[in-house]
């Protein structure tokens, strides 16, 4: 049977005790609530919840709690969930799902209703990006339970959060589903009693037609379909409306959704009175204020996001400035480190056919993958002692991170990946070659908070290295990182460019960025477009990004190896950061 993880905190007062949980884990339980599986068993955590907590009804979790409840002592126990932030879904004994939306698509996906399935969308594609990734996961998974969170940690209202307008303004789109012409033209030719057309009398709309053009309106989040993306932010806007008065007149599109909700399934207004126990409202008398917000769509793919304005192109007069202020540092800008970890100590026939079948690569870049790979494991050996526990980040389908299970079997792996069909690859691949040392975490990199001695990621595209790099450094682990998509490097709320002390000193975010999106130009080497100048510039960018990652490690107390894969042409991003912690009486 699959687990499901959320954390409760109960607090008792003059008698009467109280059963808190987060705004995170109270999602899940209402998709839970919501789906009324007989394959998931709960089970409640006691954690310190930070943040704002929710208050529960303890009439319906009464007989649960009892049955199913864990120790703070017992959940010190579980390597899942010391690892990863609540709720966490597990399924099949060694794979572990975190983040909101992931935990409450699997709750669906692993159904086997098929009429359930439709909540996850047209090909199951429902808030299926990462966060990271997807503006619109972003807002249900993270901006609008911040928005909770806060309210429940006692934030006093003077406008109406953004969100909300955002929201708003979003059902006010044009629809942007996948399969938008097809829905266009069943809706098109139905009669008003649902019936189709005669085939005369058939309406043509060609893919060419703007989709602007399509009389589709939203009548759910994302169209006409009602999905998780409605089951996740009906509870959550119903209960931001709570502390914003009588607010909810002056967004009719937001309140005719919920009209639409109520009227097709009253069960998602009955869930929430069940569960959701309301927070004592501080608002200030009279309505409160609107904020202006750019009318820019949640939709991922809106071409209006994009506006060439507000990117950056590289001026090479730019680049030279922002290049030229480095020089007061007197750094030696090279990857020229004697340190080789391109030997040969892997076998390959260990592994066949599997490595050659799921990479699925022609010859000469299975190579090339290959010594990549080697170059990696070797860094990884070479830091590693028995009972380690190594983390291969963005681990992809587990090319590398089954090379350490093999090299290292006194070792735990985890296999850390966003993607659920990669890490079922991974998955699948561990399981032929008999391997029992791996564990498997389907989330995003920010939701791992567990202790390890080493983290490992083979081209983390963008900002992915440095917040691997700065996972690394939260628990003081060694490090074997090769960079990759110097150009996607894009400042975060917990990473900010340049990196260390001594590029701050001289170089701004944007001077930096420019030398980052100057260091794709290296993407070229070695192919007939290859221009001698510019390649060598696009190498000496890299050359400072990876100093400058080098520099910060350095900063807090990292041995750190600057060099490059072996043999050079196996990837025109070749840089491999070798760090080892170095313990002192001050660390």
């Amino acid at each position: 049977m699959d687990q499901l993880y959320l954390e409760i905190e109960i607090s008792t007062q003059n008698a009467v005790t109280t059963i808190y949980t987060s705004v995170s884990s109270f999602l899940a339980l209402y998709t839970h609530r919501y789906i009324s599986p007989k394959n998931v068993q709960v089970n409640f955590v006691n954690s310190k919840i930070e943040g704002g907590r929710i208050a529960l009804r303890s009439s319906q979790l009464r007989k649960e709690l009892t049955e199913q409840h864990i120790t703070c002592r017992e959940a010190a126990t579980l390597p899942a969930i010391r690892d990863l932030k609540l709720p966490i879904y597990e399924k099949d004994g060694n794979t572990y799902i975190a983040g909101t939306c992931a935990v409450c698509r699997e709750l669906i996906a692993r159904q086997p209703n098929e009429e359930l399935k439709k909540l996850l969308g047209f090909k199951g594609s429902c808030l299926l990006a990462p966060s990271e990734a997807s503006i619109w996961t972003r807002f249900c998974e993270l901006d609008v339970v911040e928005v909770v969170s806060g309210l429940h940690n006692g934030e006093i209202l003077e406008s109406v959060p953004p969100e909300v307008v955002r929201f708003e303004q979003h059902m006010n789109e044009p629809v942007r589903m996948h399969n938008i012409y097809k829905q266009a033209r069943e809706q098109a030719n139905q009669t008003e009693n649902g019936d189709k057309v005669k085939k005369r009398d058939r309406v043509e709309i060609k893919c060419t037609t703007p989709k602007e053009q399509l009389l589709i309106e939203h009548r759910f989040a994302e169209g006409i379909s009602f999905t998780i993306a409605d089951l996740i932010l009906y509870p959550l806007l119903k209960i931001v409306f709570q502390h914003c008065g009588q607010m909810l007149p002056h967004f009719p599109l937001t309140s005719t959704w919920f009209s639409e909700i109520d009227s097709f399934d009253d069960s998602c207004a009955r869930i929430l009175d069940e569960l959701y126990v309301p927070h004592i409202v501080k608002t200030p008398p009279g309505d409160l204020g609107i904020p202006d917000c750019e009318a820019t769509s949640l939709y991922k793919a809106d071409p209006k996001r994009y506006k060439p304005r507000n990117r950056i192109y590289t001026s090479q007069s730019e680049v030279e400035a922002a290049l030229g202020k480095l020089s007061p540092l007197q750094l030696h800008f090279s990857s020229d480190s004697e340190e080789n970890y391109g030997q040969q100590i892997i076998d390959w026939e260990q592994i066949e056919p599997t490595h050659a079948k799921s990479s699925a690569l022609p010859k000469e870049r299975l190579e090339r993958k290959r010594q990549q790979l080697e170059n990696m494991a070797n860094a990884v050996v070479s830091l590693a002692q028995s009972g380690d526990r190594i983390v291969d980040f963005c681990s992809g389908t587990g090319h590398l991170a089954i090379l350490l299970a093999l090299k290292l079997p006194q070792c735990t792996v985890i296999v850390m990946e966003n993607k659920a069909f990669s890490l079922s690859q991974a998955q699948k691949r561990a399981l032929e070659l008999g391997l029992s040392n791996c564990v498997f975490y389907q989330c995003n990199i920010d939701y791992f908070v567990g202790d390890f001695d080493i983290g490992a990621s083979l081209h983390a595209c963008g900002t992915a290295t440095d917040i691997v790099l700065q996972q690394c450094r939260r628990v003081k682990a060694h490090f074997a990182c090769c960079p990759c998509c110097y150009g996607s490097l894009q400042p975060m709320p917990h990473i900010s460019y340049p990196l260390s002390k001594a590029f701050r000193g001289v170089l701004d975010s944007k001077d930096y960025l420019y030398i980052a999106h100057a260091a794709d130009q290296a993407h070229e080497m070695g192919t007939t477009n290859c221009k001698p100048e510019t390649t060598l510039q696009g190498l000496r960018c890299m050359s400072v990004v990876d100093t400058d990652r080098q520099l910060q490690a350095e900063e807090a107390g990292y041995q750190v190896i600057f060099t490059r894969l072996k043999p050079e042409q196996c990837t025109p991003k070749n840089h491999l950061l070798v760090g080892r912690f170095v313990k002192t009486e001050l660390n």
